[in-house]
């Protein structure tokens, strides 16, 4: 089986991507996560990151809820874009949701439900999203686990974030043991994530413009439970300038990259090895 990996497309699938996916004809795609453009709030963050993190304000405070609104329901339309894309490869994707998916919830305050990530996904025929959720697929099986909980060298210095990194850790483990069980061969295992596992060398901050800058930000619970069970390969995204692999005992982490910036991967497991190639297309 050849399955593409991409991440963090951020509301842009480049041609040379696309036309590369074609080309190539895989039989299944992986997406790890943040299909939607979130650029807008990433920068508004950055600039303003001593107000919202000092002074607890939110980006809605600073722009306003009219300037808000707007921005939220740009963001959230680009995710029909990427997923007719996606959709248009003929081949089926599994998807799972990073941090800048908009949920129909989180968008039901601003009459903006219609445009969940849920409610467009379920329009294309070949989209699957199979978040938190175990999977065969001709004798591979996939165990994903989306969503992202926060930084942890942050939460160290502040009790406030701290509690919201670690309100969700029960849950995370719950869910990560339920789901571990079922795997039978961990050689024949896949487990995707959005966020990356902590302490390494995918999860180190390299962007000087970002105010964790050479940090590492990566989840613990992750980490864990990857040297716990040994899975065959953590496909995994979200720090866009850190596309790459190294090992975590007997797996091997294999960040896609950026796909905004044309950056994807494609995975072989065949007679229980396994194989991962990098592209910067």
């Amino acid at each position: 089986m050849k399955i593409l990996c991409i991440s963090d497309l951020h509301g842009r699938f480049p041609s040379r991507l696309y036309s590369f996916a074609k080309e190539e004809k895989p039989d299944l795609i992986l997406v790890a996560g943040d299909i939607t453009e979130s650029d807008t709030f990433r920068k508004l963050q950055f600039e303003n990151w001593d107000i919202l993190h000092k002074k607890k304000n939110t980006i809605e405070d600073l722009v306003g809820g009219k300037k808000y609104k707007t921005i939220l329901k740009s963001s959230a339309e680009s995710a029909e874009k990427m997923l007719s894309k996606l959709n248009n490869l003929k081949a089926p994707v599994i998807l799972i949701e990073g941090n800048a998916e908009h949920c129909a919830e989180s968008l039901a305050p601003y009459g903006l439900q219609k445009l969940g990530f849920e409610n467009i996904a379920i329009r294309f025929e070949n989209i699957l999203i199979l978040d938190r959720s175990f999977i065969e697929v001709d004798g591979i099986a996939i165990i994903t686990h989306g969503g992202y909980r926060g930084v942890k060298s942050k939460a160290k210095k502040d009790s406030k974030t701290s509690l919201k990194y670690t309100a969700h850790k029960k849950q995370y483990i719950k869910e990560l043991e339920s789901l571990f069980k079922n795997m039978k061969d961990r050689k024949m295992t896949i487990f995707m994530t959005h966020d990356v596992p902590f302490n390494t060398k995918m999860d180190l901050v390299d962007m000087e413009s970002s105010p964790m800058h050479k940090k590492h930000v990566g989840d613990d619970i992750y980490r864990a439970f990857i040297e716990k069970y040994q899975p065959a390969v953590n496909i995994c995204g979200h720090m866009h300038e850190n596309q790459g692999q190294e090992m975590l005992k007997n797996t091997i982490v294999a960040n896609c990259g950026y796909g905004h910036d044309s950056e994807c991967c494609i995975l072989k497991i065949k007679d229980k090895k396994t194989t991962v190639r990098f592209y910067k297309l």
